[in-house]
């Protein structure tokens, strides 16, 4: 499904996709600057949009009602930053919100059970997100956020495949789009406030991300045929799908 924010896109063509792994790919081996370049990350997800498209995925839930309890599986979930941000969103509405975070990385995970320490609604998990280890409709919500460019394309469907499984209401993947501009951002971005991993992996997330020709490629590919996409600032994109429409 096409959305009006498509006229908003730049008009040079995309760079080529990159295949060159992220160095966050293999985090035992930068994990001293792990942790600093996971906060890193929530600050981008904070002010330039990530973070926003997760919430406007749950404002746009009309079943979200005070008084009820709902269950939302966040897949690949890096520092748990926006898991956190969507339980507060519900409990300032009397909506109880229990989040699963999973990631493939151990290292990972503990970068993220010290952000969330002492916050209530989160547990973690460590799985492959193409194969993951939970019951087909066994959560109202499945998110990905930031992390779908991690995979290359048969991968990548098989996430949705495995998203869409679990997922008994709606999935989101939440993602930068891959354009020129938002490549020149990024490089100009983390070459000041980035440290050596984010300054790497910052403009090489958006060489690896997806266009949204080809995130409708992936979706249709994966049998998610009746999915909106949503383009937002910041070079941010969106796939929904909500289930039994």
């Amino acid at each position: 499904m096409r959305d009006r924010a498509l006229a908003g896109l730049p008009s040079l063509p995309p760079p080529p996709r990159s295949h060159e792994l992220e160095l966050l790919d293999a985090p035992a081996a930068v994990e001293a600057d792990l942790a600093r370049s996971l906060a890193e990350v929530r600050l981008v997800n904070r002010w330039l949009g990530g973070t926003a498209v997760a919430l406007e995925f749950l404002c746009r839930r009309p079943e979200l009602r005070p008084g009820h309890t709902f269950a939302l599986l966040d897949v690949a979930t890096g520092s748990a930053d926006i898991p956190l941000a969507l339980i507060g969103w519900a409990r300032r509405r009397g909506v109880r919100l229990e989040v699963i975070a999973t990631d493939v990385s151990p290292e990972v995970l503990e970068c993220a059970r010290a952000h969330t320490h002492g916050r209530g609604g989160i547990s973690f998990a460590v799985a492959d997100a193409t194969r993951l280890p939970f019951p087909d409709d066994g959560f109202d919500y499945v998110t990905c956020n930031l992390s779908l460019h991690h995979f290359e394309p048969e991968r990548a469907r098989l996430v949705l495949l495995e998203m869409y499984r679990v997922a008994r209401r709606a999935m989101l993947v939440n993602d930068l789009v891959r354009s020129r501009p938002a490549y020149y951002a990024a490089r100009a971005l983390f070459a000041v406030y980035g440290n050596r991993i984010t300054s790497h992996d910052g403009p090489l997330s958006v060489l690896r991300a997806y266009t949204p020709e080809e995130m409708r490629e992936l979706a249709e590919g994966a049998g998610l045929r009746d999915h909106e996409l949503w383009l937002r600032p910041a070079f941010r994109q969106a796939l929904v799908v909500t289930k039994g429409r």
